[in-house]
């Protein structure tokens, strides 16, 4: 990005909620085309007070530059010690000042969020993409067309197994009750034996709701399954880590020996930042403009590709 470029807080504000609400377009690793942001120049166009009409390269950067203070942000939330607040950032005191202090000397991009937060972090973080899906994402439709098939499914008549345990102490009792008294009296046992009990056999009718009630539990599972949304498939970190890194290798042949080792430092510790560069691979101006900002060079130098 330009150094003559200004944006005021109403282009930026307006920038962010146009990518928001196209966020659809976006692609897996989170950028937009070159399209989006030639739109959203159009967009946002009424509101300049300062210099000349932005163009899309301008919005790229720009982008760029929100992605790079969104993990700036990140890792500030993730040191220990510190507590980040939506209004006064790190809400660095006296008493953590000295962590702080030594913190931005390694880090100088932290140093405007001492005390203060930045507005546009959530809009941004909701555009970041994704890096994991859960095999056991809850799905309202699929359990809900579940759940109607299983109320429409005949329960099967209970069995000896499923009586409950609590029930047999109330039958002792009652057969208890009901045993007559005895008399103190001998009396002879019948010399007919008692007739064996009769098997009771399941009816034509009931092994036909059976057979029903199993078809329409299938149909649930083959419902469900349909309607569950497909994966989706993205390359595990470290691929993305090692790709990102072969590239630099082949494309940033500009850059001294410690510049590249500096772009792949940070490759190694932001996967945000291997897929922001990956995605660039096809506009070498820009490209090169994003590693300059990275790396914190004076200015762009496009002019070495």
């Amino acid at each position: 990005m330009s150094s003559s470029t200004h944006w005021n807080s109403t282009e930026e504000t307006a920038l962010i909620n146009f990518l928001v609400e196209h966020r659809a377009e976006a692609g897996d690793n989170g950028n937009f085309k070159k399209s989006v942001f030639e739109r959203a120049a159009t967009h946002i166009a009424p509101l300049l007070t300062k210099g000349p009409p932005k163009q899309c390269r301008s919005l790229q950067n720009k982008w760029a530059a929100f992605c790079k203070m969104y993990r700036t942000v990140c890792a500030i939330r993730e040191v220990s010690g510190w507590t980040w607040s939506d209004t006064t950032g790190a809400s660095i005191g006296p008493e953590t000042s000295s962590t702080w202090d030594d913190y931005v000397a390694k880090h100088p991009d932290a140093k405007p969020f001492r005390n203060k937060a930045w507005v546009h972090f959530d809009k941004v973080a909701s555009l970041m993409p994704s890096h994991s899906v859960s095999a056991n994402v809850f799905h309202p439709l699929a359990t809900q067309a579940t759940q109607d098939l299983e109320d429409n499914t005949a329960a099967p008549a209970p069995t000896q197994q499923d009586t409950p345990e609590d029930d047999s102490s109330s039958d002792n009792e009652e057969d208890a009750l009901a045993a007559p008294v005895s008399t103190g009296k001998r009396t002879r046992e019948p010399t007919t034996p008692a007739p064996a009990a009769k098997r009771v056999r399941a009816s034509a009718g009931v092994s036909a709701l059976q057979e029903v009630a199993a078809s329409v539990a299938h149909f649930g599972d083959v419902l469900a399954a349909a309607l569950a949304p497909p994966p989706v498939l993205v390359n595990p970190t470290p691929r993305r880590r090692l790709d990102a890194i072969a590239a630099a290798r082949k494309h940033e042949t500009w850059l001294h020996r410690f510049q590249l080792l500096a772009l792949i430092d940070i490759f190694r510790t932001d996967v945000t930042a291997c897929d922001v560069y990956l995605s660039l691979l096809d506009d070498d101006e820009l490209r090169v403009e994003w590693v300059a900002s990275q790396i914190n060079l004076p200015n762009p130098i496009s002019s070495f590709v």
